[in-house]
């Protein structure tokens, strides 16, 4: 029994031994095979190594983003290669004839590396198809480059102002709201690159007019994603007309998502409060030094000249303190000869009409808000804004008055409910800062009262509003408050105006103005004059004030004064109304043409409401 179990022992033994001894001697008889194996496995790679760093290549050239793993799997390739190289071009490899150990380990090491080329050669497989993921468009804070802000205090302050309340935890909505053209998205592309690295992402949608669903859905699909997940994402909603249902548009922001902020930027503040914007930042038109500063930036010059330095503070002053427009105008006049800034002046200076090249951008920006406007009598009581002077303030009371005699209002139910639309429509346009707050000057005060509210016009607004009105069938002619003491217009000149405003001048009509005219106003349609004074005097040959048959009105007429007027039997041929100013004849009313006559057969000096007629 024992002597079977130690045979069997020794047989395994022996056994092994023989495995052994064979495996030994092979590596020594097969070592220029294994070696051979060995070059050709490292060629492979080698080859391997070409095709994949020409797809690197290639996707480096269209910015793409290399595989996680690609660059340490061609580092250790090299490395392979390398040591294959030297490994048959060195000393063991001239020694393996002369040495069986060397013979030996030099097979054996070959047999090894040989495994390691085919096992990276496995894993490189998948990167000779692909190397990289398709190049990310750059965000929109990487694209977009801060603007200079250095001096411009009001636009710093805005932002510093608009930074904090998106920093504060409790808001989640925050709105920028002002006039087109007064920076409002400039401030918010500078809050979402002062701000980004507090943000996985920043979303930027150009909403505008018309608005895009299918766009807006797209564009916050992953931002909303990453939303639920939890991280921390800027949603920037700029040019926004309308309210925007959030959620509907696939925004998740609710009380439970607190680290969803979103930011508006609207024209409008009935929109803001729409959609329960939490700080509502409005933005100001720059001050004149602030202005003076951008402009300066624009046309690249610190230095200037007297007499161009004095057109560029002028035609800067033409820009009412709105970005939009001295930019415009900045890049328009940059390194262009001093004739052309004198041009550009003077037309800036000119009535506003059809050409508005110097304005164009700003002018058709802001024109989006007029067309905005739902309503016909907005837009007419905001046209009529544009008949009173430049920088001038506008009364409550006034308007409504005006409304009245130019008829703007369907069956107006009293002079209270027609106060009460106006002063709607006032505080409609006053959101969307298409008129702002009066002056707050303690002399207006006893006007303020009497006029229960005072409000004003922009420049450009106004500027915009003659445009619109140039463009349509009912044009204005706006001379008021020019200071003019006398205006003789050629009757081809005016014919194609329906409204006419003079207030605020000193017009005197006599014979050395008129000459031997028999009457003033040459005109057979209807005509809306506004005037708040009409004096007339010396005039022997004057008939009548105005030839035509038609209606003329007077909205804001509250003094006639005629003096040495023998002649003068009407005051027109057609139909004459005024709110203001009603006429009596021996206490019952009459028209403005019986009264004249009245007073020109009496040939006497009358006195109404302490207003004197004399003929």
């Amino acid at each position: 029994m024992a002597e079977t179990v130690i045979s069997s022992i020794t047989g395994k033994v022996v056994d092994l031994l023989c495995g052994v001894a064979k495996r030994e001697i092979s590596y020594v008889c097969n070592c220029s095979e294994n070696v051979e194996k060995y070059k050709n496995e490292a060629d492979k790679l080698s080859s391997m190594k070409g095709r994949v760093q020409q797809h690197i290549d290639l996707a480096k050239s269209k910015g793409e983003d290399l595989l996680e793993g690609v660059e340490e799997w061609m580092k250790k390739a090299d490395d392979y290669t390398s040591n294959a190289t030297q490994f048959t071009n060195g000393g063991e490899d001239q020694e393996k004839r002369f040495n069986l150990c060397t013979l030996r380990r030099c097979s054996k090491t070959a047999i090894k590396k040989t495994l390691s080329l085919r096992q990276h050669q496995e894993d490189g497989k998948s990167f000779e198809t692909c190397v990289s993921l398709p190049a990310q468009a750059p965000g929109f804070t990487d694209l977009y480059q801060s603007k200079n802000l250095e001096d411009i205090h009001t636009q710093k302050l805005t932002l510093k102002k608009i930074i904090g309340a998106i920093e504060d935890d409790t808001t989640q909505i925050v709105g920028i709201n002002g006039l087109g053209g007064v920076g409002k998205t400039t401030l918010a592309s500078e809050v979402a690159k002062a701000i980004k690295n507090q943000f996985a992402d920043i979303v930027f949608i150009a909403v505008s007019r018309t608005v895009d669903a299918k766009m807006i859905q797209e564009k916050v699909k992953v931002p909303a994603s990453r939303i639920i997940k939890g991280e921390k994402v800027l949603i920037i909603l700029d040019d926004v007309w309308e309210e925007l249902k959030l959620q509907d548009l696939g925004i998740p922001c609710v009380s439970e998502h607190m680290n969803c902020k979103i930011l508006l930027t609207s024209r409008s503040i009935e929109v803001c409060a729409a959609m329960n914007v939490q700080k509502n930042i409005s933005v100001n038109p720059l001050q004149e030094e602030e202005a003076w500063t951008l402009f300066e930036r624009v046309v690249g010059k610190s230095e200037w000249h007297d007499k161009l330095k004095e057109v560029a503070l002028k035609i800067v002053k033409e820009c009412g303190g709105l970005p939009l427009f001295i930019q415009a105008l900045g890049k328009a006049l940059k390194d262009k000869e001093i004739k052309i800034w004198k041009a550009t002046l003077r037309r800036l200076h000119a009535p506003m009409d059809g050409d508005v090249i110097y304005k164009k951008e700003g002018i058709l920006q802001l024109k989006l808000s007029y067309d905005h406007l739902e309503d016909d009598v907005a837009k007419s009581l905001f046209l009529l804004c544009s008949m009173f002077p430049e920088d001038g303030n506008i009364g409550l009371k006034k308007l409504t008055h005006y409304g009245l005699a130019l008829g703007i209002f369907n069956n107006p139910d009293s002079i209270h409910d027609t106060k009460d639309i106006v002063q709607l429509v006032v505080e409609s346009l006053k959101s969307s800062f298409l008129l702002l707050p009066a002056d707050d000057f303690s002399f207006f005060e006893d006007n303020r009262r009497e006029e229960e509210e005072l409000f004003k016009m922009h420049d450009l607004v106004r500027d915009m509003a003659l445009f619109v009105t140039f463009k349509g069938d009912d044009k204005f002619l706006v001379k008021s408050g020019k200071g003019l003491r006398e205006w003789q217009p050629r009757s081809d000149v005016i014919k194609s105006y329906k409204k006419i405003s003079l207030m605020e001048n000193k017009i005197y009509g006599d014979e050395q103005t008129t000459g031997s005219e028999t009457e003033l106003v040459k005109k057979d349609t209807n005509i809306v004059f506004s005037f708040d004074r009409i004096r007339l005097y010396n005039l022997p040959k004057l008939e009548s004030f105005y030839s035509g048959h038609s209606i003329i009105k007077y909205p804001s007429l509250e003094d006639i004064r005629v003096h040495d007027c023998p002649s003068m039997k009407r005051w027109s041929y057609g139909e004459n109304r005024t709110t203001k100013i009603k006429f009596y004849d021996e206490e019952r009313e009459c028209s403005i043409n019986d009264y004249i006559a009245g007073i020109h057969e009496k040939n006497g000096n009358f006195t109404y409401k302490g207003v004197a007629y004399a003929f």
